[in-house]
C-alpha cells in the first residue's frame, strides 16, 4: 500500500516537477563571500552569516534588496587562511517572542541582535575559545542551547535568554564533534546531531536534558550517515542531512527521516547527501536540504532538494558547493532563499513567473513556463489535486 502510494505520488509530482522558480537575485554587498554559514527568515527579512565579510546580511524579501549589514564579528586566520573553527558569524537562532536573534561567533561568544534595529546589543560569553556554532530555542522556557563543537570534549552551552547568561554546560565525551541542535515542540525536548560517538560510528541524534541535571538523556544511532543539519517536521519526525563524507566513509548517499519516539528510520532519501543546513516549512509541508557537497560518481553535483514529508524528492534546484550550504523558507509565503557565490542571494517562489536582479527590474524567468501568476497558481493547485487523488486512489489498491 505504502509503495503504491509513494509511486503514485512521484508520478503526480513528475507531471509538474518545477514547484519553485527563480524570482530574484540580490547582489552581494559589501563583497562576494567565500565562506558563509547559516541563514534565517523572520518577519519578511532574510539573514545570512558571512564569515568572509565578518557580518550578517539583512535582506528585504518584499523588495528583494539588501537593507543592512550587521558587522562586528570575529574572523580567525591560520597561516593567512580563514578558518571556520575560530571564525564567525556562524549559526543563527531567531527568538521571535523576544524580537532578538542569537548569532554564534568565532571567539566563542554569542552576539545578541535586536531585530527592531538590527544591531548587536550584547555579547554572551560561553567560555569556549573556539566558535559558538549552531543553536536552538525553546520559547516556552526562553532557553537557548549553542553547540561548542570544536572543544575537546565537545560541549553544549545552555543559555537563559531572560538573563542572557550561561546557566549550564553538557559535555559529549566520546563524540567527534557537534552539529545542529533542534527543539522538538512535540515533546518539548532538545536534540542534537552528533557526527560520530561511542557506539554509533555512523553518527547519532542525542536528546539532552536542560533542566536540573545537564546531561545526555537518550542516544538514537543513525546508519552510515555522519549527520550534520537536522530539523523537526510533523509528528516527532526529524529530517537528518548527512555530511559530504558519507560517500567516502560508508559508500552510501542518502538523507533520513527518523521518528524520535522510537528511533526508527521511516524514510531513506537516496541520492541526497552532503547537506549542511536543512529546514522545514509548515506552510508547504516540505523539507529542504542544502546538498551542496552532493556527489554523483565522484563528480560534485550540488543542489537544493525539496522533499515531501514522506521522503519523496519533489524538485532539485542546481546550486554551488561553496556558499549554498544555507537554506531558509519564508514561513508566510513558502518562498525559499539560497546563497550562490557566483550570482548572489537567490529567491525562489512557488509558481514565480519573473526574476529581478536586486534593482527590481523584471527579466525572463529561466524555469517558468506559465504566462501569468494566475496560471502558475493554477498549476500548483493542480499539482496538489493530483497528489491528493493519487493518495486516495492508493487506498483502493
Amino acid at each position: 500500500m505504502l509503495l503504491q502510494s509513494t509511486a503514485l505520488l512521484a508520478l503526480a509530482i513528475g507531471a509538474n516537477a518545477d514547484l519553485y522558480s527563480l524570482v530574484a537575485t540580490v547582489p552581494w554587498a559589501p563583497g562576494t563571500p567565500s565562506s558563509t554559514d547559516q541563514s534565517a527568515i523572520y518577519n519578511g527579512t532574510y539573514y545570512l552569516s558571512d564569515r568572509t565579510n565578518k557580518g550578517v546580511h539583512v535582506i528585504s524579501l518584499a523588495n528583494h534588496t539588501q537593507i543592512g549589514f550587521i558587522g562586528g564579528f570575529v574572523t580567525g586566520l591560520v597561516n593567512g587562511t580563514l578558518t571556520p573553527s575560530i571564525s564567525g558569524p556562524d549559526g543563527i537562532v531567531v527568538l521571535a517572542n523576544r524580537n532578538e536573534m542569537y548569532v554564534g561567533d568565532g571567539d566563542g561568544t554569542v552576539k545578541v541582535i535586536n531585530l527592531f534595529t538590527n544591531t548587536i546589543i550584547t555579547n554572551i560569553t560561553t567560555g569556549s575559545k573556539k566558535r559558538a556554532d549552531e543553536g536552538a530555542y525553546n520559547p516556552s522556557t526562553e532557553t537557548v542551547i549553542m553547540a561548542n563543537g570544536n572543544e575537546t570534549p565537545p560541549l553544549v552551552s545552555v543559555i537563559n535568554a531572560t538573563t542572557r547568561s550561561v546557566i549550564g554546560t553538557i559535555s559529549f565525551n566520546g563524540a567527534s564533534g557537534l552539529e545542529q541542535p533542534a527543539y522538538n515542540p512535540g515533546d518539548s525536548q532538545f536534540y542534537i546531531s552528533v557526527p560520530e560517538t561511542t557506539g554509533a560510528s555512523g553518527g547519532a541524534i542525542q536528546q539532552i536534558n536542560v533542566k536540573g541535571s545537564y546531561s545526555i538523556a537518550k542516544t538514537l544511532p543513525i546508519p552510515d550517515c555522519t549527520p550534520a543539519g537536522i530539523v523537526f517536521g510533523p509528528s516527532d519526525q526529524v529530517f537528518i542531512g548527512c555530511s559530504g563524507s558519507q560517500v567516502a566513509s560508508f559508500g552510501s548517499a542518502a538523507s533520513y527521516i527518523m521518528n524520535v519516539t522510537t528511533g526508527s528510520i521511516i524514510a531513506n532519501i537516496s541520492g541526497v547527501t552532503g547537506s549542511d543546513q536543512v529546514t522545514y516549512s509548515a506552510k508547504t509541508g516540505y523539507y529542504y536540504a542544502s546538498a551542496y557537497l552532493n556527489t554523483v560518481k565522484g563528480v560534485p553535483t550540488p543542489f537544493l532538494a525539496v522533499i515531501a514529508a514522506n521522503g519523496t524528492v519533489l524538485q532539485k534546484i542546481v546550486t554551488d558547493n561553496v556558499t549554498a550550504h544555507a537554506v531558509s523558507v519564508d514561513p508566510s509565503t513558502g518562498n525559499v532563499v539560497v546563497p550562490i557565490k557566483a550570482k548572489g542571494i537567490q529567491i525562489y517562489a512557488l509558481g514565480g513567473s519573473s526574476t529581478t536582479s536586486g534593482s527590481g527590474t523584471p527579466t525572463a524567468s529561466p524555469s517558468s513556463t506559465s504566462k501569468s501568476a494566475g496560471a502558475q497558481n493554477a498549476r500548483i493547485g493542480a499539482l496538489f489535486g493530483m497528489v491528493a487523488a493519487a493518495t486516495a486512489f492508493a487506498w483502493l489498491l
